[in-house]
């Protein structure tokens, strides 16, 4: 499957293809760098359809966290990585 491309509005413009800060003199715009001055942003996506397998893995739990200094790693009742293909999902509940 390609790749899927959408048209947003700039976010650095608001889709006005102009930019106008603190630098610029008072009534004076510039050409948004972001957009090019066309207002519009191109977002390229994959859609999704299923999620993918995973080789090596055995076994799925709950995430503590991404932030080392509060903890992280898997915590709680563990399920088999087959049983959370078809749909189960683990327990915070620690045995």
């Amino acid at each position: 499957m390609n790749k899927v491309c959408v048209n947003t509005e700039c976010d650095s413009c608001g889709g006005t293809g102009v930019y106008h800060g603190f630098c610029e003199a008072e009534g004076e715009a510039v050409v948004c760098l972001r957009c090019d001055g066309t207002g519009c942003a191109k977002i390229y996506y994959m859609p999704f359809t299923k999620r993918k397998n995973r080789r090596g893995i055995n076994t799925i739990r709950l995430s503590r966290g991404g932030f080392l200094a509060t903890d992280v790693g898997g915590f709680g009742d563990s399920i088999t990585y087959t049983e959370f293909k078809k749909g189960k999902m683990p327990c915070a509940t620690k045995k």
